[in-house]
């Protein structure tokens, strides 16, 4: 009998979908044409599944090259007309110029519907999800990268400030200098400042950042403080920059900033200083040993009273004896000669239980204030 190629290629296609149960498809909806070395750029990429997909999930990690750099911004996920389209917007940096050639894959994880009904009623003999992994490759966006020789690129202001222009020798000035806009601020490098005559002393550049489709957006800033004995001026800074709403190069750079340093302050404007003649230190030493013979008298005097606190009477052996022959029997027991006289006055009751728990008492005080 002769097979017929057509009916094996379609039982193929039945196989391939019982077991993948949708079809997806992955297509570029926009990309640069052309960016500088170091410019994001965003390239958003679609895949459409042929239903709702729900058993389907997507793991989109790009990695870049030594010519590129790639990372997702955002993923959005939505379902038109039953259909499940996933969008996802890849910023795509280029390293070096050239014509690139930006190659990119996804894992689609296909969770059977085995797997999904076993797990949803618990079954015992179900350990794992069972799943069917396939790695696309999405479509090759090409991109021309031009050469940069700009710091950053993007769209940033740049901004130098000082709290106040007239100060006295070694009073701070302090200075805050402010870059803010969009683009790949990330690669800003803080500056060293430097001025004749002056000390600097300068801070982290503290970076307030978010992610954007031109890289990243905020403002970075970076403070210093200046102390100087005469007047000095601070030096204009400079950036370049690549400007990519002009899509040109520009320098970008502050005016310089004259400080007046005035005379320091004279010896009548400061405190009082401290007197050292001989009649102050007498006074001070014989300030310290008053305080040192105060100290000691106050330390005796708690200490005696300490001694002298009211002190909580210990349990006797004998206190829970509730009868005179109780309480004999009971001093007999515990072999104590001194016990003997308030025995036999029990015995020969001469004395109560409660005149003889008095006499045990005072007989046993004094016995330990002689200890």
């Amino acid at each position: 009998m002769k097979r017929n190629p057509g009916r094996a290629a379609a039982l193929v296609l039945m196989l391939a979908s019982a077991a993948w149960g949708a079809t997806y498809q992955w297509k570029v909806l926009q990309a640069p044409q052309s960016l500088r070395v170091g410019e994001p750029g965003v390239v958003r990429y679609e895949c459409a599944f042929s239903d709702s997909a729900a058993e389907y999930t997507i793991d989109f990690k790009p990695k870049g090259n030594d010519t590129y750099k790639a990372e997702v911004l955002t993923q959005r996920d939505r379902v038109t007309s039953g259909k499940r389209i996933q969008t996802f917007d890849v910023l795509v940096t280029p390293s070096r110029s050239g014509e690139l050639s930006v190659a990119l894959s996804a894992l689609i994880r296909h969770t059977t519907f085995a797997s999904i009904e076993n797990a949803t009623i618990g079954r015992d003999n179900v350990r794992r999800y069972d799943f069917v992994d396939e790695n696309a490759s999405l479509p090759v966006v090409r991109i021309r990268a031009e050469a940069n020789t700009a710091a950053l690129t993007g769209r940033v202001t740049l901004e130098a400030k000082i709290d106040k222009n007239m100060v006295r020798a070694h009073e701070p000035v302090h200075l805050s200098l402010y870059l803010r806009g969009s683009g790949n601020l990330d690669r800003f490098v803080p500056y060293e400042l430097n001025i004749s005559g002056v000390r600097v002393f300068a801070e982290p550049a503290q970076k307030n950042l978010t992610p954007s489709s031109e890289g990243f957006e905020g403002e970075i800033r970076q403070e210093f403080a200046l102390v100087a004995q005469k007047n000095f001026t601070i030096p204009p800074f400079s950036l370049s920059v690549f400007d990519t709403a002009a899509r040109k190069p520009v320098i970008l750079k502050t005016s310089p900033i004259a400080v007046e340093v005035g005379e320091g302050y004279e010896s009548a404007m400061l405190l009082d200083p401290p007197d050292l003649s001989d009649t102050a230190t007498q006074k001070r030493y014989a300030l310290y040993a008053a305080l040192v013979l105060l100290g000691a008298i106050l330390s005796e005097a708690l200490r005696r009273l300490w001694k002298l606190r009211p002190r909580r009477r210990a349990k006797r052996f004998w206190d829970g004896a509730k009868t005179s022959k109780e309480l004999a029997m009971l001093l007999a027991l515990s072999g104590e000669k001194r016990f003997e006289e308030v025995i036999a006055a029990l015995e020969a009751e001469t004395i109560g239980l409660r005149e003889a728990k008095k006499k045990l008492s005072t007989l046993t005080s004094d016995n330990e204030d002689k200890a």
